[in-house]
């Protein structure tokens, strides 16, 4: 799997100024202040880079102006997010939606930052329906409308790896209401070719073989209180579909996910299958 993702991707090109740059940084860096002991510098180094990367990741205006500064700007395209926080009576949301900008291919950032907020939009518009019916139904039935309490959505990403050749990210709408419930949406993207990556490209056309024959032997070793909530009805091949969600662990392996219900009760549960 590894190997595979570095074939793929060895000829992604480095700038040719990029020492120099790193090393004008260290110089002015080194030279602008007095030197201090050597343990006490890194902590100090440690604490700025944690707070730099923070005003990147929470402030769009601090991230943005940081993008016209050469030796930075490899740091500052990593992520970026819109973010906003609403309440009224009826709900709650707090939203975080993560927007690329990192692969020098606006036509590839356009298209799966379209996707992103098409997707995200819908889940908000959807929720914000939910919400006005819950209310809706609370009065109609006697309830008052200050003892009503607001339903409330929470949408987060999480990068599960990243590096010059790939982006591999989740989103996560988790809604709590009479009930709690989770989506996720999977997304993998190849910087080099500007595609989205699947089972198939990563595997070859064997795949649904190769993750089949690897999910069965991991579900044998799975303890008999994990084992119990499977459901029997359930043939899991008929599952491992070109679109089968997915993501890239640090280790560069695919790990295959089924959802709440999918292939067991709702107790269980997700299920993560690691294909190495």
């Amino acid at each position: 799997m590894k190997k595979l993702l570095k074939d793929i991707h060895e000829k992604t090109p480095i700038p040719e100024d990029l020492d120099s740059r790193v090393n004008q940084a260290i110089y002015r860096g080194t030279h602008s202040r007095r030197v201090l002991p050597y343990k006490k510098s890194l902590i100090s180094i440690a604490a700025s880079f944690a707070i730099f990367i923070l005003l990147i990741n929470t402030n769009s205006a601090f991230a943005e102006s940081m993008r016209d500064i050469p030796i930075l700007n490899e740091i500052c395209r990593v992520f970026t997010f819109k973010e906003f926080d609403t309440k009224d009576s009826k709900k709650i949301m707090n939203v975080k939606i993560p927007n690329i900008n990192i692969t020098g291919n606006t036509d590839l950032e356009n298209r799966i930052n379209y996707k992103i907020r098409k997707t995200m939009q819908d889940a908000i518009d959807e929720f914000e329906i939910r919400a006005q019916e819950f209310y809706d139904a609370f009065v109609d039935t006697g309830g008052k409308p200050e003892e009503f309490r607001p339903i409330e959505v929470n949408i987060d990403y999480e990068i599960k790896s990243s590096d010059e050749n790939h982006v591999s990210f989740i989103i996560t709408k988790f809604e709590t209401s009479a009930s709690a419930y989770q989506d996720t949406y999977y997304y993998n993207i190849d910087l080099i070719s500007g595609r989205e990556i699947t089972l198939r490209d990563l595997l070859g056309p064997n795949y649904k073989e190769i993750v089949l024959q690897q999910i069965k032997r991991q579900i044998e070793n799975l303890d008999d209180e994990r084992k119990f909530f499977l459901f029997d009805d359930v043939d899991i091949s008929d599952l491992i579909t070109p679109d089968r969600s997915f993501y890239i662990n640090t280790d560069n392996n695919i790990v295959v996910v089924f959802n709440k219900y999918e292939i067991a009760a709702g107790a269980a549960g997700m299920f993560e299958f690691v294909i190495e």
